[in-house]
């Protein structure tokens, strides 16, 4: 990239200029875009080597440029030569990777299904087994039980008075507990944007499948940006009353998002950028 820095320094002039003539600041930019500033600033500037990588330059110019009011497309193909190339060899070995890991997952829950399948038969069989037994045990202990009442009436009255007590307790302590825990709800209100419900305190998980760079901003207030590796997980609790959340992420298809440890199921056909925005209510 060396070689291009003249040509950098004219993508990152017409964006400025763009910018300007639009009467916005790097931070309407970062706002609209969830890039983060010194990206903005290195991108104005012509130093494509401050971002997070060769990965992630020409998806950080197309937005930059079609928030600006530039066509994006036509950006990038007049500039194609001093740009780096988006299937990199260390791009194409991480999608590779996270193919082949999703289609070996994929057979293993198939073997799983068939072994299931095969035991099925035999499973019904002794669950029949298991009920006629039951119900011979039943009807024995129902009889020994009928037999035996007259003999200790008052003893069976007291403990059961007792058992019932101590049984109802239980049932409210269970009750209550139930009531302050609310299930975590989902609900998908377009392709980026979800509701969610059920907490007063959330967490939201980022779990890496391959490298991959993402950030994540409560109400305008970033609480996390940076790289990640394939197994590296990140938890961010945050703050009470947070109502809006933006998840960025760098590499769609290499990338979890976890929400009071429930997974949300975006869509991942798009292996550049994404931006999932995150809506809470009580």
């Amino acid at each position: 990239m060396q070689n291009n820095n003249g040509k950098q320094v004219e993508i990152g002039k017409s964006l400025h200029e763009a910018r300007v003539a639009k009467g916005m600041s790097i931070d309407d930019i970062q706002k609209i875009t969830k890039i983060q500033k010194h990206y903005l600033e290195a991108i104005e500037q012509g130093n494509f080597a401050e971002l997070p990588g060769d990965f992630y330059v020409r998806a950080f110019i197309k937005q930059f440029a079609d928030t600006v009011g530039v066509n994006g497309i036509e950006l990038l193909n007049e500039h194609d030569d001093s740009l780096p190339d988006t299937q990199s060899e260390e791009y194409a070995d991480e999608v590779s990777k996270d193919d082949v890991n999703s289609r070996v997952a994929s057979r293993s829950r198939e073997h799983r299904k068939d072994s299931f399948r095969k035991v099925m038969p035999t499973i019904g069989i002794i669950v029949a087994i298991l009920v006629v037994v039951c119900g011979i045990w039943a009807v024995v202990v129902h009889t020994n039980s009928s037999s035996q009442t007259s003999i200790s009436s008052s003893s069976v009255s007291v403990t059961g008075s007792s058992e019932s007590s101590s049984s109802k307790a239980d049932d409210k302590k269970k009750e209550d507990k139930k009531s302050t825990e609310k299930k975590t709800t989902i609900k998908e209100v377009s392709a980026t944007k979800y509701n969610v419900t059920g907490q007063k305190e959330n967490t939201v998980t980022l779990e890496a499948t391959g490298r991959a760079w993402s950030s994540i901003m409560a109400d305008n207030k970033t609480l996390f940006q940076g790289s990640q590796n394939s197994g590296d997980k990140k938890d961010v609790k945050l703050p009470a009353d947070t109502k809006s959340v933006n998840v960025s992420l760098g590499n769609t298809q290499g990338s979890k998002i976890l929400v009071n440890g429930t997974e949300l199921k975006y869509d991942k056909s798009t292996p550049l950028t994404t931006q999932i925005t995150l809506e809470f209510s009580k």
